[in-house]
């Protein structure tokens, strides 16, 4: 069985507090991207274990990776003995912000379940995802989305338009734990923004990225600027190239850019070609 994994963009994102569990509570809007891994995942009736195996040899091979995990979570729930061979084949670039272990987690638990015809529901799946990834709830979904709390509640919206993203990537990555880390060092309690979604997903829609940039923002760009300077330099570079709508993707590293133009987001990623950095141009996935 092969599957898809989108890429996502948090198109804006904030930081509502910090849990008891470590983590923190947000407020975000999530954009999949048509950029996906592939997953292959079969069933071994003769296998001794589970194995897991990716193309990119920069991810390291473990065990405990969040693919184990979900097999290891799915297979205490549901009791299935049979060993699985998963293979992924990584567009995704790692640590940037785009949510790529996530949806290979999410796809694995979809496949598990429909490889051992497995009666379940949406909410049971989040339950159980939940407790091994922020994202993963809503990878199971992979639509445009309002997400909230810890990740596990999703509530789709509608969009009518698709856009070109250029995403651009430093070869630094950045762990997530880092920047909440030293978003929780910097933040100033009695600074208090809001995100207003009704008037971003009409922005969208209408193709208004200009009052899109005046409404949307991320709270851990601050912190992982601090930590990789080059984040900022990356977004004014985006800037100076014409697009009126640049963030960054979740923690980082990877900056995007929104735009409907096709030959200035080509033009662009020539520009961004001659540089050091991971590119990608892709587009929005249709709902």
């Amino acid at each position: 069985m092969f599957l898809k994994a989108h890429a996502k963009l948090n198109l804006a994102l904030k930081v509502v507090s910090k849990r008891d569990d470590g983590y923190h509570d947000i407020e975000s809007l999530f954009l999949p991207l048509e950029l996906h891994d592939c997953i292959e995942i079969k069933i071994d009736k003769n296998g001794y274990d589970d194995f897991v195996t990716c193309d990119d040899f920069t991810l390291k091979k473990s065990r405990y990776n969040v693919c184990h995990k979900i097999i290891n979570a799915a297979r205490d729930k549901w009791g299935f003995k049979d060993k699985l061979v998963i293979n992924i084949h990584k567009n995704i670039f790692l640590q940037a912000g785009l949510g790529g272990g996530s949806a290979d987690a999410a796809a694995t638990l979809l496949g598990i379940v429909k490889l051992f015809k497995i009666k379940t529901t949406m909410e049971e799946l989040i339950d159980l995802s939940i407790k091994l990834g922020s994202d993963i709830p809503w990878s199971l979904h992979s639509v445009p989305a309002i997400v909230l709390k810890k990740g596990e509640i999703v509530n789709p919206v509608k969009l009518k338009k698709q856009y070109w993203v250029l995403i651009v990537k430093p070869q630094e990555g950045l762990p997530t734990v880092d920047v909440f880390n030293k978003y929780d060092e910097l933040n100033d309690p009695t600074t208090d923004k809001s995100l207003d979604y009704d008037k971003m997903v009409d922005c969208l829609n209408s193709g208004d990225l200009k009052t899109l940039d005046t409404l949307a923002f991320n709270d851990l760009e601050k912190p992982a600027s601090v930590i990789l300077p080059l984040v900022s330099q990356i977004k004014d570079e985006l800037k100076q190239k014409g697009f009126e709508f640049v963030r960054m993707s979740g923690a980082g590293s990877s900056i995007f850019a929104l735009t409907t133009d096709e030959k200035k987001a080509i033009k662009a990623y020539e520009y961004f070609e001659t540089k050091n950095y991971n590119i990608e141009l892709t587009k929005t996935l249709k709902n």
